[in-house]
């Protein structure tokens, strides 16, 4: 009889883990309609309906273990729906490998890349380096604003920014609002200066370095140092972002 019992429990167990992965593949699709049409992740008065509408399902005395375990589920999905929307930003300094990395993320958590760089260079038509030589660098970063703007819109995003992208207190606040901001970390005598006018000249990436390290390390949520191999960087990235929204 207790064989019978046990069978019995480990077909509803079964279907209780099937029923689960159903359960989470539309919270997943949930999540990107609402990433698509820029809608809040978290609905509490979707929450606590569900809850009244279970009560009126079972038991006063089973209702305890009821909100227990759909609060644990709710707790899932919504920590999938935060994996799912928000944004994922490296920072650091120019030539530091970020849109390498970021190319290499893409792929490994399927998500669409922005660059700011290219972006910017994608709107005026020719390249950075053109741009500081004819108007300076304030008419570059009036344009970068724009395209930080536009390339956070996109939700469950992975976004490699300028290495200095982060100097402008409205671009830092327009990225912190849906993003986990990871700080690309190398040393200056490996970074690529090609095509970096403020890295040019003697001492110049020294003291960039100088004057942004304080400011990365204090708006990043993740400091991690940056390997030669940008896929050895990116799947240290990626493997904390996956443990950040796991619960």
């Amino acid at each position: 009889m207790l064989n019978k019992y046990r069978a019995e429990l480990d077909r509803i167990d079964d279907a209780i883990v099937g029923l689960f992965c159903e359960r989470m593949q539309t919270v997943k699709e949930i999540g990107a309609y609402k990433r698509l049409n820029h809608m809040d992740a978290l609905d509490r008065d979707r929450e606590r309906d569900l809850l009244a509408r279970l009560d009126a399902q079972v038991s006063e005395d089973q209702r305890g273990a009821v909100h227990a375990l759909y609060r644990a589920i709710l707790s899932i999905s919504k920590a999938q729906q935060r994996f799912t929307n928000t944004n994922l930003v490296l920072i650091g300094m120019p030539g530091s490998g970020k849109t390498s990395v970021a190319r290499h993320l893409s792929a490994l958590l399927s998500r669409p890349i922005a660059s700011t760089d290219e972006a910017v260079e994608a709107r005026i038509g020719t390249t950075i380096e053109a741009l500081f030589q004819a108007q300076g660098e304030a008419a570059f970063r009036a344009i970068e604003t724009e395209v930080v703007k536009e390339l956070s819109s996109v939700w469950g995003s992975i976004i490699a920014t300028g290495g200095g992208t982060v100097l402008s207190e409205e671009n830092r606040r327009i990225l912190r609002e849906n993003s986990r901001i990871y700080y690309i970390k190398r040393p200056l005598d490996t970074l690529d200066r090609t095509g970096r006018p403020l890295s040019q000249g003697d001492g110049a990436l020294e003291r960039l370095y100088a004057e942004r390290h304080a400011l990365y390390e204090s708006f990043c949520d993740v400091q991690l140092d940056g390997d030669d191999d940008f896929l050895v960087t990116a799947n240290r990235v990626a493997e904390e972002f996956r443990s950040h929204f796991t619960l």
